[in-house]
């Protein structure tokens, strides 16, 4: 982000006061946003497209004008600046809502659209409006650029953990960074780790189940699931003779690393569940007969062995592997 526009702008707004704008001090605030609207709009430059952005760390309003006059803005969101969720409370979105801006989607910003007929001094009050209220923005700190962004559908926007991400901005020190698309879909985030098998049981019991009840379908195919959180996995596929679900939890046999963890405290938790010790199998194994356990019965004693045998909380996406 280059930052000697302020200075610039300051200049513009000194030249634009003497032909009567809405302000009579053109240091004030409202005066260099003012001018900042109108420099973007006094300025064609083929190819491109004039953007002025007026900002107080990273919450930003940036605006540009279209073809028909019209004045288009774009005010910070959460979904490429997380840490606005802090600053945009229930009640501050309530007041964006009340001046007019709408969640676009695409990038997660808030999206203002003053008509043609708008003048810059009520564009620069709605703006200074909308990040005092809307953000709690401190209106003696703005820093405001106006630029020149090459024209085309979409534009690269400031990526997600850079200043001002979201912001459309072309600068050769930000390309490496930016957004180069349409939209963005910010990444899942880390599930939250949970405090006892019960609650990973309520989170993810009825999705293994349902992976169970699978097996139980089709238990005359070679069917299988693998449920692996990263720790060591527990797997089963059905017998079908005899009627039964088998599976096998992994052991230092298969991979040595599990050493570390099935301690041997950890692996009296498997005995006690009815796995059998490596033998028959490189792996902890045991057989559930259809008759005497219910997919949710063995959903939830698969869950509870890997938070008790594997110490699994769920602070990572619990990955399903099948056939």
């Amino acid at each position: 982000m280059r930052r000697l526009f302020p200075i610039l702008v300051v200049v513009l707004a000194s030249g634009l006061a003497a032909a009567g704008p809405a302000s009579s001090d053109p240091a004030t605030p409202a005066a260099r946003v003012e001018a900042a609207l109108q420099n973007i709009a006094a300025i064609d430059r083929p190819g491109r497209v004039g953007y002025a952005t007026v900002w107080d760390g990273n919450k930003y309003v940036q605006c540009r004008r279209l073809p028909d006059r019209a004045t288009r803005c774009e005010a910070a969101g959460a979904s490429l600046q997380p840490s606005l969720r802090a600053a945009l409370t229930g009640e501050r979105l309530n007041r964006l809502a009340e001046l007019g801006w709408i969640l676009d989607p695409s990038f997660g910003n808030y999206v203002h659209l003053f008509p043609s007929e708008a003048t810059t001094a009520q564009m620069a009050e709605h703006i200074l409006r909308t990040l005092v209220e809307g953000y709690g923005a401190e209106v003696a700190t703005l820093d405001i650029e106006t630029t020149w962004v090459v024209d085309v559908p979409c534009p690269p926007r400031n990526g997600p953990t850079q200043n001002l991400a979201g912001m459309i901005n072309d600068a050769p020190t930000m390309l490496a960074f930016a957004i180069h698309a349409c939209s963005y879909t910010p990444e899942p985030a880390a599930p939250q780790k949970v405090a006892s098998a019960a609650e990973l049981i309520a989170r993810s019991g009825a999705r293994v189940a349902a992976e169970i009840q699978r097996l139980r379908i089709n238990a005359q195919n070679h069917v299988y699931t693998v449920f692996d959180p990263g720790l060591g996995y527990v797997q089963c596929m059905p017998q079908t003779l005899e009627r039964a679900l088998y599976c096998e939890a992994q052991s230092p046999e298969s991979w040595p690393v599990l050493a570390t963890i099935l301690t041997p405290e950890r692996i009296a938790t498997l005995h006690k569940a009815g796995y059998a010790d490596p033998g028959r199998a490189p792996n902890f194994w045991k057989s559930y007969p259809f008759d005497r356990y219910s997919d949710t019965a063995i959903a939830a004693e698969i869950l509870t062995i890997l938070y008790d045998a594997y110490g699994y909380a769920g602070g990572t996406p619990l990955k399903v592997r099948t056939e």
